[in-house]
C-alpha cells in the first residue's frame, strides 16, 4: 500500500509538472503574440529618408514656406468619432479617398516648399487600409519625404462596440528640397496603466534634416503631443523634452523650424471659456516655456488682440474654430516673416497653417516714426 501511495504521489506531481509547464508555455506564447502586435520604439531611432540624389538643396537666397497640418487621418469633417463623444470608428475607403483629393488640391494650390503632416494613416483598418502617405505623394509634387509612426499596433481592442483593429499612424515631412537624414525622438508616455500604454499612442518628435546650398543643415521638426492627458503633467514633460532638443540645435548653430499639434492652449488664454473641455487644459500651459525661449509664429500680441484669427481647432459640428492648439516656432538662425491660419479649408478638425521664413538672419525693419 505504501508503495502504491508513493507511486500515486509521484504520478500526481508529474501531472502537476506537465500542467505547470503547459501553462508556462501558453503564457509565453500569449506574451509573444501580444508583443508581436505592439511596437516599443527606442528613445531615438534613425528613420529612412526617400530623396533622389539629384534633388536640389534648399536655396538660402529665397524664402521658405512650410505648411503644417493635422489631417485627422483623412477621415473628413462628416464623421463624429468615438473619442469625441460619437460612435464612428471605421471610415469607408471612398470617404478617405475623397478627403485625400481635397487635401491634395489645397497643397497644390498653396505650393509650399515643405509640408509637416500629422495624423497620416498607413494601411490602417479604420480608414479602409489606404496608405495615405503614398496617396499624397502621388497627388502632390514632392520628391523627398520621411515618416515615422506614433501609433502602431497590430490590433487595438477598443472601443468595445467596434474595435479599431490595426493602426499605423504617422508623422511625415514632404520636401521639394534635398533631405539627408531623419531621426525619431520618443516623447513621454501618458500617466496611465501599462496595459493601456501598450495599445495607446507613442508621441514623438520627428527631426528631418534638409541640406542648404551653403552646405549647412536645416532641421525640419514635426510633432504631435498627447491629447486627453487631463492635465496629468504629460504635456509639460513632452514640452520639456522638445525644449532640450531645441537647445541642442541652438547650441550647434543650426537653423530650425518646428510645427505641429501641441494639444495645449496658448499663454493668456482662459481655459474656463471652453466649459467642460476646459478641465483638460488647466490654468497653466506648457507652451509658456517655448514662448519664453524661442520665436513663436503666433506672437503674444496676436494671441491677445486677434485670437480668433489664429485659432486652429474645429470641434465636431462647429462652423468656426474655438481654440489655438497648433503652433510653430523658429530658431535664431532663421527669420520669421509671417504665419497664417488658412480658415477657408475645413477639411479636417484642424485648420492648416503656413509659416514663411528667411533662411538667413535679417535685420529688423526700423519702426515708423510717430507723427
Amino acid at each position: 500500500m505504501v508503495v502504491q501511495r508513493e507511486a500515486a504521489g509521484k504520478h500526481m506531481w508529474r501531472w502537476f509538472g506537465w500542467v505547470f509547464l503547459g501553462l508556462l508555455l501558453l503564457a509565453i506564447a500569449l506574451a509573444g503574440a501580444v508583443r508581436s502586435l505592439l511596437w516599443f520604439p527606442p528613445a531615438q531611432l534613425d528613420v529612412a529618408v526617400s530623396c533622389p540624389a539629384d534633388t536640389p538643396p534648399v536655396p538660402t537666397n529665397s524664402d521658405l514656406s512650410v505648411l503644417v497640418w493635422n489631417v485627422q487621418f483623412a477621415a473628413s469633417r462628416a464623421q463624429h468619432f468615438f473619442y469625441d463623444g460619437g460612435q464612428m470608428v471605421h471610415v469607408p475607403a471612398s470617404d478617405v479617398t475623397a478627403t485625400l483629393d481635397e487635401m491634395a488640391r489645397v497643397v497644390r494650390e498653396l505650393d509650399p516648399d515643405v509640408v509637416l503632416w500629422q495624423e497620416l494613416d498607413r494601411n490602417s483598418d479604420r480608414t479602409g487600409n489606404v496608405d495615405q502617405l503614398q496617396a499624397m505623394l502621388q497627388r502632390t509634387p514632392y520628391a523627398c519625404y520621411a515618416s515615422t509612426p506614433y501609433h502602431k499596433v497590430g490590433y487595438v481592442p477598443i472601443p468595445a462596440h467596434e474595435p479599431m483593429g490595426k493602426v499605423d499612424f504617422h508623422l511625415a515631412v514632404f520636401s521639394k528640397y534635398r533631405l539627408t537624414s531623419a531621426t525619431r525622438h520618443q516623447l513621454a508616455l501618458m500617466n496611465e496603466p501599462a496595459w493601456r500604454q501598450w495599445f495607446n499612442l507613442r508621441r514623438a518628435l520627428l527631426d528631418v534634416r534638409a541640406l542648404m546650398d551653403n552646405g549647412k543643415e536645416l532641421a525640419l521638426l514635426n510633432t504631435h503631443l498627447s491629447a486627453f492627458s487631463n492635465n496629468d503633467g504629460t504635456l509639460f514633460e513632452q514640452v520639456g523634452q522638445i525644449d532640450r532638443h531645441l537647445k541642442a540645435l541652438e547650441s550647434a548653430g543650426l537653423g530650425w523650424v518646428l510645427g505641429g499639434d501641441f494639444n495645449a492652449l496658448p499663454p493668456g488664454d482662459d481655459h474656463k471659456r471652453l466649459a467642460e473641455e476646459g478641465a483638460s487644459y488647466g490654468p497653466e500651459t506648457p507652451m509658456t516655456k517655448l514662448y519664453d525661449r524661442y520665436t513663436p509664429i503666433w506672437s503674444e500680441r496676436r494671441l491677445r488682440d486677434t485670437p480668433e484669427a489664429i485659432r486652429t481647432y474645429l470641434p465636431f459640428g462647429a462652423s468656426e474654430p474655438d481654440r489655438t492648439i497648433d503652433y510653430g516656432f523658429v530658431g535664431r538662425e532663421v527669420t520669421l516673416l509671417e504665419a497664417e491660419v488658412l480658415q477657408e479649408w475645413d477639411i479636417s478638425d484642424h485648420l492648416p497653417f503656413v509659416i514663411r521664413m528667411a533662411l538667413e538672419p535679417r535685420k529688423a525693419e526700423p519702426a515708423p516714426e510717430k507723427p
